[in-house]
């Protein structure tokens, strides 16, 4: 039987276009804390996956957009028999998200890295996969999380 819960059954996806402002990321938080608790992950793997997404927004908000006004980025939420998807897809300055900061590295030890950077070392340990990618003048962020095997 598919890990996909009736609730949210697998193949559903569904777009987010947030304002680019810390105070809206807040309320993405709350979306897909939702989401992730009803595709059955725990209370503690719900937390984690909430703060990689915000987080991951964050950046956006602080790095891409450099708290411009009026601008926004879009984050998608797909859903497969085995994973969850969270797209970031924004019109901000190029950042190479994962610059040197190769996964198992930085998820290690997070303790010696400067503040400003725990953030991509969270997001690297809580999901299963990340990836970023600059395609014409869109920055393209990849999370991954798959669901846990019984």
């Amino acid at each position: 039987m598919s890990s996909v819960t009736n609730e949210i059954p697998s193949g559903s996806s569904i777009v987010f276009r947030v304002p680019a402002r810390l105070a809206d990321v807040r309320l993405l938080g709350f979306s897909v804390h939702a989401l992730f608790q009803n595709l059955g992950f725990n209370n503690i793997e719900t937390y984690q996956l909430e703060l990689a997404v915000t987080e991951s927004a964050n950046n956006i908000v602080k790095h891409a957009y450099k708290f411009a006004e009026d601008t926004y980025f879009n984050m998608k939420f797909t859903t497969t028999d085995d994973r969850v998807i969270c797209t970031f897809v924004d019109h901000g300055i190029f950042e190479n998200f994962l610059k040197n900061n190769g996964q198992g590295e930085i998820a290690i030890n997070t303790k010696i890295l400067p503040p400003d950077s725990r953030g991509i070392a969270i997001i690297c340990e809580v999901m299963d996969e990340v990836s970023y990618r600059r395609s014409g003048d869109k920055n393209i962020l990849r999370l991954v999380k798959y669901f846990s095997r019984f």
